[in-house]
């Protein structure tokens, strides 16, 4: 009798585990890191150094106004800040 007691209270204990299981896998899967664009942009804003943003938040941003082609900006392999309009990804094709 003890033995079903122990291995129904194991049984438990493993059925319990394996939900808290799940559900942090169903998070981490859900997670926007996933789906998100990268962030590897730097953007001089009101004279403060900001980001990392998008490729799409950058060309938001002077959609908006928020920043220019004349902003400076920054990302992995540059040697140094240049201006948004001399970045090939984010100056303007036409």
């Amino acid at each position: 009798m003890v033995e079903m007691a122990m291995g129904l209270s194991m049984a438990s204990l493993f059925a319990n585990a394996m939900n808290e299981t799940s559900k942090n896998m169903t998070r981490a899967f859900n997670n926007d890191q996933f789906t998100a664009p990268p962030k590897y942009i730097h953007a001089i804003i009101d004279g403060q150094q900001r980001g990392p943003f998008s490729l799409g938040e950058i060309k938001a941003m002077i959609q908006s106004g928020t920043i220019t082609l004349d902003s400076y900006m920054w990302k992995p392999g540059m040697v140094d800040w240049q201006v948004a309009k001399e970045i090939t990804d984010i100056r303007p094709t036409s």
